[in-house]
């Protein structure tokens, strides 16, 4: 197993300097170069969330630690202090069929994040809100 963990400033300010971090660490892993695309725009679309919603305008650290399992799974878990937030629950009332002129901005970043990730996991723990990314490896093929 791959551990790692580092500490940002929760601001959009610090997103490029995050992304390049978990970005570095998937450049050694058996994800392909468009599975990895897929995990950084659910990433970012995470961390926006967080700098923009548990955060607000408040300053803030947001805790992410990188955990990989070659044979099994990735998973990325971002951890802030800021307001209670579990984009889980925000109902999607996006309506589609809507002409894009009287459509409201948003709404599709949660239903994104969930259709290029595995699995997307929200905890309220001591105060903290805890959100897990998951992707599991893709199998290979036995000679």
């Amino acid at each position: 197993m791959e551990n790692a963990v580092s500490n940002f400033s929760a601001e959009l300010a610090s997103l490029q300097a995050m992304l390049a971090w978990v970005r570095s660490k998937l450049e050694t892993t058996v994800f392909t170069d468009q599975d990895a695309r897929y995990i950084e725009i659910a990433l970012e679309e995470a961390l926006v969330n967080i700098i923009r919603y548990a955060y607000k305008d408040q300053k803030g650290v947001i805790e992410i630690t990188y955990n990989y399992w070659p044979s099994d799974r990735l998973e990325i878990i971002l951890k802030d202090s800021g307001s209670p937030f579990n984009p889980l629950k925000i109902k999607n009332r996006l309506n589609r069929s809507a002409p894009l002129e009287k459509r409201k901005v948003g709404g599709l970043g949660i239903p994104l994040m969930q259709s290029l990730m595995d699995q997307i996991e929200y905890l309220r723990k001591g105060g903290s809100n805890v959100l897990t990314l998951k992707k599991w490896c893709p199998k290979t093929s036995s000679p």
